[in-house]
């Protein structure tokens, strides 16, 4: 026989599973969706990553193309035709220009909060600075000091160049939980 205390009871346990099926179902739901937030943080910010290289490659694209024509430059000196000479200015003023493209990655790694590589970059892009002031149409020959000094330049641009890259990518990928 059924009694009072029995239905009370049963209804007491059917209301506690339910009370404690709605808090489960709301905790998942909470911690799904601070999961999926996670996830899409994580995605701008590789994708602003993968701007900032992008942007940074545009500038050595430009960058690699001046430095093909000032070593060639480097070379002939006054025997160069006045056709590569203005081929030289023009590719110099488009590095100018594109040196937006740098601007543009050092304030995205700054927002980012990625300080260290910000740093870096703008270390590389002085370099590049450094090596334009060097190397100009105007020019009419080098000396050996100052050719040596340019391979210097060159070098140190591509091992900047190079650092970055590897401290990119390591940002770039997420850590891994150990």
């Amino acid at each position: 026989m059924v009694t009072l205390e029995m239905v009370d009871a049963g209804v007491k346990v059917a209301a506690g599973m339910l009370v404690s099926g709605l808090f489960f179902w709301w905790y998942l739901r909470r911690h799904t969706s601070l999961d999926q937030k996670v996830v899409e943080d994580l995605r701008k910010r590789r994708e602003l990553m993968e701007q900032v290289a992008n942007n940074v490659g545009r500038v050595h694209h430009v960058y690699q193309q001046y430095l093909s024509l000032a070593t060639e430059f480097a070379r002939y000196g006054q025997q160069w035709p006045k056709s590569r000479r203005d081929e030289l200015t023009r590719v110099g003023q488009e590095l100018v220009t594109v040196f937006h493209d740098l601007t543009e990655a050092e304030s995205t790694l700054l927002l980012l909060g990625e300080k260290k590589l910000e740093r870096a970059l703008r270390i590389y892009g002085a370099k590049i600075v450094n090596l334009r002031r060097q190397v100009h149409a105007e020019k009419h020959q080098f000396s050996g000091e100052e050719l040596h000094t340019l391979d210097e330049v060159k070098r140190e641009i591509a091992q900047l160049r190079e650092s970055f890259f590897d401290a990119l990518s390591t940002r770039y990928m997420p850590r891994r939980a150990a």
